[in-house]
């Protein structure tokens, strides 16, 4: 039976987590990461009128921060169609944080309809003005090829102008480029460190690309405690895939100590998110 276990660790884990690496679809480009609008608080402490009256004499700042209650239902009803007007009318007087969030609302349909050129025309307007999440996006319209030819040198170029920002997820994307090769030259040593400063700043992703990257030593010293340790924090991240390989782990003794309990808690988890190869092993259990 452990022969069995093995073989789900040595090749379904490590195609498990090449599947997941693949992009989503088109129309799940821009909620790709779970990434959502990080947009600010709506400040609640400024007088509604007063607001009001401010972003309707044309000052962008006051328009950004009247859309921001409309669509966070601060002091207002709820409102996005309204949200989505300021938002236009803050952007179209140069504020960076309106154009950016315009332009994921545009690439990931949010109250308005999906519009790729829409979203890149703002992304394109915003990153001018360092905004660094707007590259991240940027890079993600070229590394798919959304209504624009994908170009990875193009994507690299934007993820690279966001990471070095800090953003974590462009990070982990720029980290993935260079582990598979796509589009530049392959290297791990250049991914490791990417995937290591995303995965500093919580990155699930960045997390689970560790452990696989310290099982098979790539880029790394292979290191089966260290593995675990990455798989392990992806797994309390929820990454059902990560959930897997602790799951096996625990059945295996690969990278910790054989507890059979411990595993078939992990690899539930993972059945419920649908891994059809956890619940194929817990079956085995049974």
């Amino acid at each position: 039976m452990k022969q069995v276990y093995k073989r789900f660790f040595c090749n379904g884990i490590f195609c498990a987590f090449v599947i997941y690496a693949n992009f989503p679809e088109q129309s799940k480009a821009f909620q790709v990461l779970e990434h959502t609008v990080h947009l600010e608080q709506a400040d609640t402490k400024q007088n509604l009128d007063q607001l009001t009256k401010a972003a309707t004499a044309g000052n962008a700042v006051a328009q950004y921060h009247l859309a921001l209650r409309y669509q966070q239902g601060q002091g207002v009803l709820q409102d996005q169609n309204t949200a989505i007007e300021w938002f236009e009318k803050a952007a179209k007087n140069g504020n960076a944080k309106s154009q950016l969030a315009l332009g994921i609302f545009y690439g990931g349909g949010i109250g308005v309809e999906r519009d790729y050129i829409q979203a890149r025309k703002f992304l394109e307007q915003a990153a001018a003005q360092s905004e660094p999440e707007a590259n991240f996006y940027l890079g993600l319209i070229y590394f798919k090829g959304l209504r624009v030819p994908r170009l990875y040198i193009r994507a690299k170029k934007y993820f690279e102008l966001s990471a070095q920002k800090g953003n974590s997820d462009a990070q982990y994307f720029l980290g993935r480029m260079y582990y598979s090769g796509q589009g530049i030259p392959q290297d791990y040593h250049k991914a490791i460190e990417w995937f290591e400063k995303s995965a500093k700043q919580g990155n699930k992703h960045a997390n689970a690309m560790l452990g696989i990257a310290y099982d098979n030593g790539h880029g790394v010293k292979k290191d089966y405690k260290k593995s675990f340790y990455y798989y392990q924090q992806a797994a309390k991240q929820n990454v059902p895939e990560a959930q897997l390989a602790v799951g096996v782990s625990y059945l295996t003794g690969h990278g910790t100590k054989e507890n059979k309990p411990e595993a078939k808690v992990w690899l539930l988890k993972s059945c419920r998110q649908n891994n059809n190869s956890a619940c194929e092993i817990i079956s085995s259990m049974n």
